[in-house]
């Protein structure tokens, strides 16, 4: 995802202004088409938090299975992780190959479960003011 915004943010708007140059002669021209195409970018990113937020809000107020997902998700990745590099070789148990794509799928995960997490306990928090209180508090005790 963050490959996906640098691009959007950063070479794709840099060479779309970048040609901006070449077609327009005068100065104020090219202004006004680049803060134009800089607005819609804007739009088009608030438009992609906006469906992020609402998907996670989805999640959170769904039924069991959609809120915990990730969590058993990643648990089974820790298991698989845990199974291929020290609980096969401890036993001497075979141990298949993991390819290159398992891991990539496994940092996707990673991030989406901490992007995730941390949108649902936003939500929480929202929808439920006294939420974050209580958090806080069971927070205070385990400190203690």
């Amino acid at each position: 995802m963050n490959k996906i915004l640098e691009w959007f943010g950063g070479t794709l708007v840099n060479d779309v202004l970048g040609g901006l140059d070449e077609l327009f002669t005068s100065k104020e021209e090219r202004l006004q088409a680049e803060n134009v195409i800089k607005k819609i970018l804007v739009q088009k990113e608030l438009e992609l938090i906006k469906m992020q937020t609402n998907i996670i809000i989805t999640e959170a107020t769904g039924n069991w299975l959609q809120r915990s997902w990730r969590p058993i998700l990643m648990l089974s990745f820790g298991f698989i992780v845990m199974y291929v590099k020290f609980i096969g070789p401890l036993f001497q148990l075979h141990v298949p190959p993991l390819e290159d794509e398992f891991w990539n799928l496994l940092q996707l995960g990673i991030g989406g479960y901490v992007v995730g997490r941390t949108g649902e306990k936003m939500m929480e928090s929202f929808t439920n003011p006294n939420a974050k209180m209580r958090r806080e508090r069971r927070m205070n005790r385990k400190k203690k």
